[in-house]
């Protein structure tokens, strides 16, 4: 097989605890065209000395105050030269041929995305996958959440050359951001490979800062719902919702979309958001978010199991099931 330049950044602060291991499982993928590039946020801890370490196997590093994550991905893509490109957190790890395996895709297919599964390890969730299992509505989920974790997945950097990088003013949602652009104008593969772990951690933003994530993703669907001009109807249920946020602020679409396949995915991106509302133990968001679907879609509603999300969210106590959680983790 051809094997096409990768690019991997790498973006970290203070995070000296995991970077090595992070820095290993990418240098070890023995990828004969790889580009290493680290963007470091100023670190204080021992991330300069880990860093140093390895200077000699990178193609790029930098340790300079920046504006948060999306910032620092940034200056590692800007600075990308290959031709797949993507980005690893300082405490997430890559697989075992994790690349190969990936650039081995990318031959077979015209895919501008291609995206496999992750393990779960930390927190009490080891050895659990997380990826797209279920295969129906893809290409219209991609447009209401992602349906699949980013340490798994790997970008054509022609597309950010066309589509432009991750929006520096989302801190939680860019790379769904960036997914639902990517998914509005071309062909996305999923794939079977769990390419990557994903550190879950008290301090890590999946598990720390759980529900920012709701806003940027309220911000990046009404974004979507602006891109099409049959969507008037759905903008005032998710202001109605209280998730719809104000803006002139679009995309270009260069796939075609119907109003139903819209309609559908606006149905997703509220289950989406309703499971975070569950999660985060906002009971009474995640019964207004199951009612509202329930009463738009019945046939959406029992397809997609949402009635005992609505049975523990309404008479249910947020003590209560914070209790049971811990029993039964």
């Amino acid at each position: 097989m051809n094997y096409p330049r990768i690019t991997v950044t790498t973006p970290s602060f203070n995070q000296g605890r995991y970077l090595e291991e992070t820095i290993r499982s990418v240098l070890d993928q023995d990828y004969p065209n790889l580009e290493y590039i680290i963007i470091d946020g100023a670190s204080t801890d021992d991330s300069l000395e880990i860093i140093k370490r390895y200077e000699s196997h990178l193609s790029y590093w930098v340790s300079e105050r920046d504006a948060g994550q999306s910032e620092a991905i940034n200056k590692g893509l800007k600075r990308a030269t290959g031709e797949i490109v993507t980005w690893l957190n300082s405490d997430d790890l890559y697989l075992p041929h994790a690349l190969t395996r990936a650039a081995s895709h990318f031959e077979k297919c015209d895919a501008a995305l291609i995206h496999g599964r992750t393990e779960l390890f930390g927190n009490g969730f080891d050895g659990m996958l997380k990826g797209a299992d279920d295969d129906d509505d893809l290409e219209i989920r991609y447009l209401s959440g992602m349906p699949f974790p980013q340490p798994s997945s790997f970008f054509r950097r022609r597309v950010l050359l066309e589509q432009g990088y991750l929006d520096e003013t989302l801190h939680y949602g860019m790379d769904y951001d960036l997914v639902a652009r990517i998914a509005l104008n071309y062909p996305i593969r999923k794939v079977e490979d769990v390419f990557s772990k994903y550190r879950l951690h008290e301090e890590s933003k999946s598990v720390a800062q759980n529900i920012e994530f709701t806003r940027d993703w309220a911000r990046t669907f009404s974004r979507v719902l602006r891109s099409f001009d049959f969507t008037a109807e759905l903008v005032e249920h998710m202001a109605a919702l209280s998730l719809y946020v104000e803006g002139e602020d679009c995309y270009h679409v260069g796939k075609s979309f119907g109003r139903e396949e819209i309609r559908k995915a606006f149905l997703y991106f509220l289950e989406f958001q309703l499971y975070y509302f569950y999660e985060n133990l906002d009971l009474r968001r995640a019964s207004e978010l199951a009612r509202f679907i329930k009463d738009a879609d019945p046939a959406f509603y029992r397809a997609r199991s949402l009635a005992r999300i609505y049975r523990r969210s309404r008479p249910a106590s947020a003590a209560l099931i914070k209790l049971l959680r811990n029993f039964t983790r």
